[in-house]
């Protein structure tokens, strides 16, 4: 089974992807900060990452880049999630080394499509 960390301050959005994709048949962990993320991140070594750009205690770049910048799983495939539906922040992103980028509200097939591109796997 697959290991999904949610990090998202928003508690209805961890809960949301935490549905989503446990129903898909993913391991889910969640995290509503930076810091716990990055925790998690080094205790249950996931196999991708569900990120909002905007954490409480940092910025989902900075994690991003506490996670590439490490030698643990530098290759964790990121998706990073926010409100933010501008170009730029879809730009700096990727620039920045996330896989992928899903804006919220999102549509859970969509979700799922994404998490599963970024995963390796079919699209089903």
């Amino acid at each position: 089974m697959k290991k999904i960390l949610v990090v998202d301050d928003e508690e209805e959005y961890r809960v949301l992807q935490k549905k989503v994709l446990g129903g898909a048949g993913y391991d889910v962990f969640e995290a509503g900060n930076g810091a716990d993320g990055l925790k998690l991140f080094a205790a249950k070594k996931p196999d991708l990452i569900m990120l909002d750009v905007m954490l409480p205690d940092m910025l989902g770049f900075d994690f991003l880049h506490a996670v590439r910048g490490g030698k643990q799983a530098p290759r964790t495939p990121v998706l990073l999630c926010s409100v933010r539906s501008a170009v730029s922040s879809l730009a700096r992103a990727l620039k920045e080394g996330s896989t992928d980028y899903v804006i919220k509200p999102f549509v859970p097939e969509d979700l799922l499509k994404r998490v599963r591109a970024a995963l390796g796997e079919s699209p089903e």
